[in-house]
């Protein structure tokens, strides 16, 4: 019953494994930690795009002050006739040393040139953000897909190994009898055990390569994989742009709006501002008590007719946007170049596969030759090793390949913007 219960769970645990998709862990990073904070980043942006727009609402302020002078200081303007009929009437007169008020201040602009541009400046930024975003999570799929298909290509190199282990050790029991009747000498299988070892050495160095990559596919995905997942390509990679740069054309347009905002810091600006305030003192003149109010409303034009650190700010703007336009020509040449080489690989590689595959079916040939003629002991055992070595070689080169051309096609989908959830099933 135990038995049936633990083959039951081992086929559970095997379909379950084989359930998980490539696709699976995609969606599975849309819901991490550092996808989540991107998405924060893209708020931030958003909340920097909107304090800009705030900047064209008027500020209102309320205002609240207790002011002590060292002599009697005017609440509010008085006319000469106000005085003499207060000072008639024994009224008390506005000023005093000690006031307190109440008010609201108003101020709106009207019209400043660089407060558009700064939102046109932030929207622009807010758009790199949210391109930025796309790139960086492409970047984690491609980070995903080549640990699995470097974890499939060791999983390969383990098989080989597996293989060439159990074909040694058939040898082994050859040379054990052998030795032990004396037609061989012992060193002979000193030999044999020390490739052996190599094989077992070189085992566990795959194991912890597996480990290290798993750990990556779990760390991006929050998935414990313990097996690769299977994967075929789905479709092409659309090569329209060079989406890797949009968002770095879209800073360089924030940098020439920057450029522009602080150039147009120069022209004249035009506030509305206003004042209102309440007034409580005591008269000066006879200490009774006093409440007055007073207010002003007006248009303000602001003419900046010397400010050295405008022009300076202005110079810092330019060698900002020109330096931002060297820096795309530089990822530009960078991207072209490492394209033209990756298609030239995938051609390469193409050629490669197939050449390796000839290669492992012809090293079959050559080991079971081999084979034979130590049997008929007309080749040594260092001879005979190295046909072992040669299949295990070819075994290899071929996983490598189809890891690398995987790599390859990654790192296309994210120069052009792919996402690799369309390109792969």
């Amino acid at each position: 019953m135990l038995k049936k219960v633990t083959i039951f769970l081992g086929l559970l645990i095997t379909l379950n494994l084989n359930a998980m998709t490539i696709r699976d862990l995609f969606q599975s990073l849309k819901n991490q930690p550092i996808s989540k904070k991107d998405e924060m980043s893209l708020k931030i942006a958003q909340l920097s795009k909107k304090q800009a727009q705030d900047r064209l609402f008027p500020k209102i302020y309320g205002i609240v002050s207790y002011e002590h002078f060292n002599r009697p200081s005017s609440m509010r303007p008085v006319l000469p006739t106000e005085t003499s009929e207060r000072l008639r009437n024994g009224d008390p007169l506005p000023f005093s040393q000690n006031i307190t008020k109440f008010g609201l201040s108003f101020d709106f602009p009207v019209f400043v040139k660089s407060l558009y541009t700064i939102k046109d400046k932030a929207n622009m930024l807010k758009l790199a953000e949210k391109e930025k975003i796309k790139i960086n999570f492409i970047q984690r799929e491609a980070t995903i897909l080549g640990a699995d298909a470097n974890l499939k290509y060791l999983e390969k190199l383990s098989l080989a190994l597996q293989a060439k282990r159990k074909s040694l050790m058939k040898m082994r029991e050859d040379i054990y009898l052998k030795v032990k009747n004396g037609r061989l000498p012992q060193i002979a299988l000193v030999k044999i055990d020390e490739n052996l070892n190599n094989i077992d050495i070189a085992q566990n160095k795959i194991n912890i390569n597996k480990n290290a990559l798993e750990n990556v596919i779990y760390t991006l995905s929050g998935v414990k994989i313990k097996q690769s997942i299977d994967f075929e390509q789905q479709r092409g990679i659309n090569k329209d742009k060079f989406f890797a740069l949009l968002p770095l054309k879209a800073v360089l347009k924030a940098k020439k709006l920057g450029l522009q905002a602080s150039q147009e810091s120069l022209y004249p600006s035009l506030f509305l501002k206003a004042n209102y305030a309440q007034s409580y003192a005591d008269g000066y003149n006879n200490d009774k008590s006093l409440h007055t109010d007073f207010g002003s409303i007006g248009l303000s034009l602001s003419i900046p007719i010397f400010d050295k650190t405008k022009y300076t700010n202005i110079q810092k703007s330019r060698v900002a946007y020109e330096r931002e336009m060297l820096n795309i020509a530089d990822v530009k040449h960078s991207l072209k170049s490492k394209v033209i080489k990756i298609e030239k690989d995938l051609k390469l590689l193409k050629v490669s596969k197939k050449l390796a595959k000839k290669s492992v079916k012809i090293n079959k040939k050559l080991l079971k030759v081999a084979q034979v003629a130590y049997e008929n002991q007309r080749m040594t055992e260092e001879e005979y090793l190295r046909y072992e070595n040669a299949l295990f070689n070819a075994r290899a080169s071929v996983a490598e390949i189809e890891a690398k051309k995987w790599q390859d096609i990654a790192t296309l989908a994210v120069i052009y913007g792919n996402d690799l959830e369309e390109v792969v099933k």
